[in-house]
């Protein structure tokens, strides 16, 4: 077998949307020939030229290619020349890199790029090809993504077409080929031409935020027509890999392990082959082999002498793995991963298939009664329960095709350092490249993964569109089978719920549109390709309505927000998350303004100003502003006093809040199983509910939520009588420690003990005990400590509600750790906002925006810092 890769630099120009494949002569001739001079008076031609200037002429390179675009959305394109375009890439990208346009993000541009999707856009590329290649049986040329709408030319011949981008290109081009020097042209473009009459399925997805609710009828990405908490940035390009493949004999092209149970230190697995043998008129003996090896020692090896027929063979084995090292979720144990590697001896030719990394773990959903006839929705990883700790995942970039792989290792990273267990990969994104996978299952990070379709009807009714749904599904559940990460597949976000919910009335559909892609070919996809991974056919779903509160997992904009009975009484009630009886929240978010790096970045120079409408373009906009400025004013300061830093830090300090104060409410149920926020990360820099933004910088909020995920974690809570103290021991460790239960004056004066034990608290444990006690003084609270674990208060983010003495916080000491800072901080009296901040905003702290306890000192690790951090504390202002 030989491999060409094609990445690397292409050339590339725009034409008119009607400029189709078949004028791919066209095209070519402008692309490569030299514009004349114009005959013009005293403007030199080829009949008046000297030999000089005749020699100057034919060194002049190729004219740029340009885009008139003095008419915003009918954009004229130059009549000859190219630019260069780095390939995989995007159309965007080069543009970018070319000064054709401006960076989409920064201030408004994202207004001056909308044309894109106006032009077709045309890649060309020249590639040599050895006379070996051509003798193998197949030469196939293998593209992994193409979005969207793509004609293939191979020699001027075309070779296939293209109208999915979560389906990778494959096609035998060998017939098209010749020793030598050979042409490849791919022309592209964003899809929305093709849909622009259908409007009866698309009008259910009607939104104001989107520039093309006909959305639906393409498969890419559907964000990047425009969503509510993004602008729309419509592109095209060629995605991760592209190379021409050329083989004979026989190749593993997909395989899995599957784990299917455990007894003792053993494992019972399940090995699964898919072999593709390159003749097909004849049959070969071949020799599969296989291995599994952990830390450099092997742990299994495996032999079978199969007889294949040409195309697709199937082969596997059933073994017990003795003494098996488990993978767990992030903060349960460790996460262990085996090398598979897998060959193929045919007609003495062997092929090695790309080596992966598995892990051995078992998965189910407990969906087991409670006493109230409700029912669980925990996952179970190697039969230990398991809360899901996390966000819900939205790609990267809205240019989602130019996210470097260092970028999806520092987010996955990230989320770990949250005490994330789990991403739910949100449908209206895309399925992420390999790294990711590989990345999540490196860390520890479950995924619930819906397949790419949100908040829309989808027309089941094209035969069409099923064939792309069908090999969409078959695609992306073969491809992601063996990740330890995988926890669930979910048909789609939200469609489910739109239907019963949504449109009431009159505006009700005639039917589910959809329900043959979620209900038929999803589920039949996920059996055969991962039959131990769960499925859903939507999210949220279980129960007699999809979204309902008691049963399975649930997107909770609903509770809080548009049900009368249960909603927040006030902007936003805390106890309302005390009611909130989910099992499972896969979305509920808040908002929070951005760090001051990222709002002058993206700014560019401008002023940073409540009134500068790139601001508001990036998020600042009324309706947001109002839920932000509201509860400031209600739970933490006068909002009228606040200028624009003041304002970047309450509102970090209020999205922190209440996302933890979510997270505990729901951990201290006993049924409690997940708590998803909406959402992790940004795809542009906005002021969203993200605690990653865009230029991947922590935000406030980001310490508020990794407090309450830590594995480790007190919960106390006012209850009739006294409190309820929550313990929580996720890890794999035993702890004894002595737990103390008190109350405390916010000056620090009074200390009360009501209750000191022992307490064993076993691995992977939640125990829950109440402590009687009169209720607290004004200037009192509940708290409870113990080692091994952050002290907790009964305090509710009602700050405003409580008269808390002015700080005295300081730095006690600063000590070098290698390149890291450890500080240790003190406070006499109750401070409940106090940070460290150098002059660069973009820092990572162990914790930071912490409360201090009177007399407790905390000591922070500031990583990969030489400047000395100050301590500012942030007030509250008694209302």
């Amino acid at each position: 077998m030989s491999k060409l890769s094609l990445a690397g630099e292409w050339k590339l120009r725009g034409e008119f949307m009607d400029v189709t494949a078949d004028r791919c002569a066209e095209v070519l001739v402008h692309l490569n020939a030299m514009p004349p001079k114009p005959t013009i008076p005293g403007y030199l031609t080829e009949e008046n030229m000297t030999e000089e200037e005749r020699e100057k002429y034919l060194k002049e390179p190729d004219p740029k290619f340009t885009v008139n675009t003095a008419l915003a959305m009918h954009p004229y394109p130059s009549k000859t020349g190219y630019i260069p375009m780095t390939v995989p890439g995007d159309v965007t990208t080069a543009l970018i890199d070319n000064g054709i346009i401006e960076e989409p993000f920064l201030k408004d541009n994202t207004k001056k790029s909308i044309w894109i999707k106006e032009l077709s856009w045309w890649l060309v590329k020249d590639f040599d090809i050895t006379e070996e290649m051509l003798n193998e049986d197949i030469v196939r040329l293998n593209i992994e993504m193409l979005d969207f709408n793509a004609d293939i030319l191979v020699n001027g011949i075309p070779a296939g077409h293209q109208e999915n981008t979560f389906c990778a290109f494959s096609a035998d081009i060998k017939r098209f080929l010749h020793v030598g020097t050979n042409q490849i042209v791919i022309r592209l473009t964003s899809g929305m031409e093709l849909n622009y009459p259908h409007d009866t399925v698309s009008y259910y997805c009607a939104s104001d935020n989107a520039i093309c609710d006909q959305r639906v009828y393409t498969r890419k990405p559907q964000f990047t027509y425009g969503w509510d908490w993004c602008q729309p940035v419509p592109t095209c390009g060629i995605g991760r890999s592209i190379e021409i493949e050329a083989f004979s004999g026989a190749q593993v092209i997909a395989s899995r392990v599957d784990t299917l149970s455990l007894s003792g230190n053993d494992a019972e697995i399940e090995f699964h082959f898919e072999i593709e043998k390159s003749n097909m008129v004849q049959s070969a003996e071949t020799e599969l082999e296989y291995e599994l090896s952990i830390d450099g020692k092997t742990a299994y090896t495996g032999h079978q002498t199969l007889m294949l027929v040409g195309g697709i063979n199937f082969a596997q084995e059933r073994v017990v793995l003795k003494d098996a090292k488990l993978w767990w979720p992030n903060g349960y144990g460790a996460q262990n991963l085996y090398t598979f590697t897998a060959r193929c001896t045919a007609r003495g030719i062997t092929h090695e298939a790309k080596p992966k990394k598995i892990g051995i773990r078992t998965l189910s959903i407990d969906f087991s009664k409670l006493p109230d006839e409700s029912r669980n929705f925990f996952f179970k990883i190697n039969g230990t329960r398991i809360f899901c700790k996390g966000g819900n995942w939205v790609p990267t970039d809205s240019i989602y095709l130019r996210t470097p792989d260092e970028n999806y290792r520092k987010l996955v990273s990230e989320g770990a350092a949250a005490h994330f267990t789990m991403f739910r990969m949100w449908g209206g994104g895309t399925y992420e490249p390999d790294c990711f996978y590989d990345y999540c299952s490196e860390y520890g990070i479950l995924l619930m993964h819906d397949f790419m379709y949100a908040c829309a009807f989808y027309p089941d009714q094209k035969d069409s569109f099923l064939y792309e749904a069908e090999r969409e599904a078959e695609y992306q559940t073969k491809r992601l089978a063996h990740y330890p990460c995988m926890a669930v597949w979910t048909g789609n976000n939200e469609i489910a719920e739109s239907y019963t919910d949504w449109f009431p009335g009159m505006l009700q559909p005639e039917r589910y549109w959809g329900d043959q892609i979620f209900n038929y070919i999803q589920p039949r996809a996920v059996q055969h390709n991962s039959p131990l991974i769960p499925y859903m056919p939507s999210t949220p779903y279980f129960g007699e309505r999809s979204n309902t509160t008691e049963e399975g997992d649930v997107h909770a904009w609903t509770y809080f927000g548009r049900d009368s009975k249960t909603r927040f009484k006030f902007s936003y009630e805390l106890e309302a998350f005390d009611r909130f009886p989910a099992r499972f929240s896969s979305e509920y978010g808040f908002f929070g303004a951005q760090m001051e790096s990222t709002v002058r970045r993206y700014l560019d120079g401008e002023e940073m100003s409540f009134n500068n409408p790139s601001w508001k373009h990036h998020g600042e906009f009324e309706r947001k502003r109002g839920a932000i400025d509201g509860v400031i004013n209600r739970h933490l300061t006068e909002f009228s006093t606040l200028d624009e830093r003041g304002y970047l830090l309450y509102s970090g300090i209020m999205q922190g809040l209440l996302y933890a104060e979510m997270a505990e409410a729901i951990r201290q149920k006993s049924y409690g199983a997940g708590d998803l926020i909406w959402m992790y990360n940004d795809c542009w820099p906005e002021t969203g509910w993200t605690i990653i933004d865009y230029y991947l910088t922590r935000k406030v909020s980001f310490y508020f939520l990794k407090r309450a995920f830590d594995t480790k974690k007190l919960i106390i809570r006012k209850a009739d009588g006294g409190a309820v103290v929550t313990v929580i021991n996720e890890t794999p460790d035993e702890i004894r420690t002595t737990i103390c239960v008190g109350t405390q004056t916010f000056d620090g004066a009074h200390n009360d003990v009501l209750l000191t034990k022992d307490l064993t608290v076993a691995p992977h444990s939640w125990q829950q005990f109440h402590v009687d006690a009169a209720e607290p003084a004004a200037d009192s609270y509940f708290v409870v400590s113990a080692d091994g674990f952050e002290t907790a208060d009964s305090l509710r983010a009602y700050y405003r509600e409580y008269t808390i003495p002015e700080s005295d916080a300081v730095i006690e000491s600063v000590e070098k750790d290698g390149s890291d800072l450890l500080v240790t901080v003190r406070a006499n009296v109750f401070t409940p906002f106090a940070y460290l901040m150098t002059s660069d905003d973009r820092v990572h702290y162990s914790d930071n925006y912490f409360k201090l306890y009177p007399g407790e000192a905390k000591t922070i690790r500031v990583e990969n810092c030489d400047e000395t951090p100050t301590l500012y504390t942030a007030a509250t202002m008694h209302a």
